[in-house]
């Protein structure tokens, strides 16, 4: 019986910390004016409305892989996300939320730009912080699901018909775990820096150092950007 632990496995493990705590801050959302939540949600916006020029950005820097199957997993997710944010906005202005009247939050430029640096150059780096990240939006669509069914009942909108609703169960029926899953197939096929042969010496191999690096550092950035938000939202009353 194999019982080896993958690369995966590792930083899906260091990832669940970080969003089991956020999880937990959010367990009673009736702690959090209707304001809170709906400010939440305009923030989330802003990763969506963001994550295809990550998407693109992290296509570019992987080309570099003699394994070129990850530039064509990362255009594929692309190409299926390209769209999403515009539903999105859509989907929050139906409810009354109007994320073209949201000012500038300073934590969530900062880690804008953190992910932008992790993603612009290094290959290795880039697939780590993007199957951080994706493995995120799994944990980041649940929240916001509950969070949309919170604001909607309070202004008495029907959740069930809502494209709100639609939007969300949309990439927790599949997509976000596809984004995932196609990613950690070629994270778990990452050597070890020192490792030498003729397939690594004819180009750039998938390095596992730097994949954790890379990992590591997004979820560190996301940790700050949580911690931020929650602390922001409990004081809007």
């Amino acid at each position: 019986m194999n019982t080896e632990i993958t690369l995966s496995n590792q930083i899906d493990n260091t990832n669940y910390q970080f969003t089991s705590n956020v999880k937990n801050q959010l367990r009673n959302l009736s702690l959090f004016s209707e304001e809170a939540l709906e400010w939440l949600m305009m923030e989330h916006y802003q990763f969506s409305f963001r994550n295809t020029s990550f998407l693109l950005t992290a296509v570019n820097t992987t080309k570099q892989f003699n394994e070129k199957g990850v530039s064509d997993e990362l255009l594929r997710n692309f190409n299926e996300e390209k769209n999403h944010a515009a539903i999105y906005k859509k989907a929050l202005f139906e409810i009354g939320t109007d994320v073209d009247k949201r000012t500038e939050f300073t934590p969530t430029t900062a880690f804008f730009e953190t992910i932008s640096h992790l993603i612009s150059n290094c290959p290795s780096y880039t697939l780590g912080a993007m199957y951080a990240t994706e493995t995120a939006a799994i944990f980041e669509h649940e929240v916001f699901h509950d969070i949309s069914n919170e604001v909607i009942k309070r202004r008495k909108h029907l959740w069930e018909k809502s494209k709100l609703k639609a939007f969300h169960d949309m990439h927790l029926n599949g997509v976000e775990q596809g984004h995932k899953d196609g990613l950690g197939m070629f994270v778990d096929i990452a050597k070890e820096n020192y490792y030498m042969s003729h397939e690594a010496l004819s180009g750039l191999f998938i390095k596992k150092r730097e994949i954790s690096l890379g990992a590591n550092q997004a979820i560190n950035s996301m940790t700050i950007w949580w911690d931020a938000l929650l602390k922001h939202a409990e004081t809007l009353k």
